[in-house]
């Protein structure tokens, strides 16, 4: 499952390189914006993805309800820039309009129903005015197979369509941008191959296959904005201000 020995939180070492680099992804997104930031990590577990934007953040603060996975994280991850601490996401104990950037990766689908509103609410009373939300979780449209009953993962407390996380954040963020995660069209063709089992009785290191899956990269996933029923996890970016996206890329292209 690539989780670590105690099966709280997904580390990098017992995980494979698909696994993995899927959850990297959307931390790959935030380090591109990074730079002089203030960023909220919550929902850190084993602190790849804090110390992943301690590399281009100013600093970078990961929170974790689990002491186990804070105490894992302080040990594995150090760094001037780079704190844990333990902390329960629909009560945050910082001051409002502290963090540039918030992020919560595949941790909406473990709040409950009746705590999903204070969630989000906490996040944004703790953004700067121009402050920015990215989220993911699993597409539960492409965990749904067609004419087959479905149970959905039995630590989740809520899985969405993107329609239905779309109106949930609406509720308290004015502007949302949503995005799916799909792999590249390279990406695909070996899915297709690995599907024919043409390859399987190869020895691993001639697989092609084996070989492709074990040196994945971030390039090697995209994200778009079509096909959302069809993408592996939806991300969206959340704005604090109503207008923020428009004015945030008119600047990129200004300084560009």
């Amino acid at each position: 499952m690539g989780i670590d020995e105690t099966g709280l939180f997904i580390t990098p070492e017992h995980t494979s390189p698909k696994f993995y680099i899927k959850h990297l992804y959307p931390y790959y997104l935030v380090k591109r914006n990074a730079g002089n930031r203030v960023i909220l990590d919550i929902g850190s577990g084993d602190g790849y993805g804090s110390s992943y934007l301690a590399e281009e953040a100013d600093r970078v603060i990961g929170i974790d309800c689990e002491e186990k996975s804070v105490e894992y994280a302080r040990n594995k991850y150090t760094g001037d820039n780079l704190n844990f601490e333990l902390m329960d996401a629909t009560s945050l104990t910082f001051r409002d309009e502290t963090f540039d950037i918030v992020c919560s990766f595949q941790m909406i689908e473990h709040v409950k129903e009746d705590m999903l509103l204070k969630y989000l609410s906490e996040i944004s009373r703790v953004l700067k005015p121009s402050g920015v939300f990215y989220v993911s979780t699993l597409n539960r449209d492409l965990a749904m197979k067609p004419g087959q009953p479905y149970d959905k993962n039995p630590y989740h407390e809520e899985e969405f369509n993107a329609a239905e996380l779309r109106e949930l954040l609406l509720k308290v963020f004015p502007e949302v941008e949503m995005s799916g995660l799909h792999p590249s069209a390279k990406h695909r063709f070996f899915q297709r191959v690995k599907k024919t089992g043409l390859f399987k009785l190869f020895p691993e290191h001639l697989n092609p296959v084996e070989r492709f899956y074990e040196s994945i990269t971030l390039q090697d996933f995209r994200i778009s904005k079509k096909n959302l029923e069809k993408a592996l996890d939806l991300i969206c970016i959340c704005h604090k201000e109503l207008g923020a996206s428009s004015r945030s890329r008119k600047m990129r292209k200004l300084s560009g």
